[in-house]
């Protein structure tokens, strides 16, 4: 997410994720530590400078409770090559 184009919803998970920070007295980078996340991956996260849309920007997104946990999709299944007439 560029940070012109960042919702007013993922705004307010994030000031509430931020507060939650300051709440507790984590720091932002020890929470990162903790979980094996990169400090300023998360810092750019929270900035909005991640799409979060796969790999270790959404795991984080999730783990922040910005965006909810989705299932992969699923693999595509093989067509039925037997009941394809042969090409003439």
């Amino acid at each position: 997410m560029a940070n012109a184009r960042v919702s007013t919803e993922w705004k307010d998970r994030v000031e509430r994720a931020r507060a939650a920070f300051a709440a507790s007295g984590t720091s932002v980078s020890d929470w990162a530590r903790e979980r094996r996340f990169s400090p300023k991956l998360v810092a750019m996260v929270l900035r909005g400078d991640r799409p979060c849309l796969r790999g270790e920007s959404h795991r984080i997104a999730v783990a922040l409770g910005l965006k909810a946990d989705a299932a992969p999709p699923r693999p595509a299944q093989p067509r039925d090559l037997g009941s394809m007439e042969p090409a003439r």
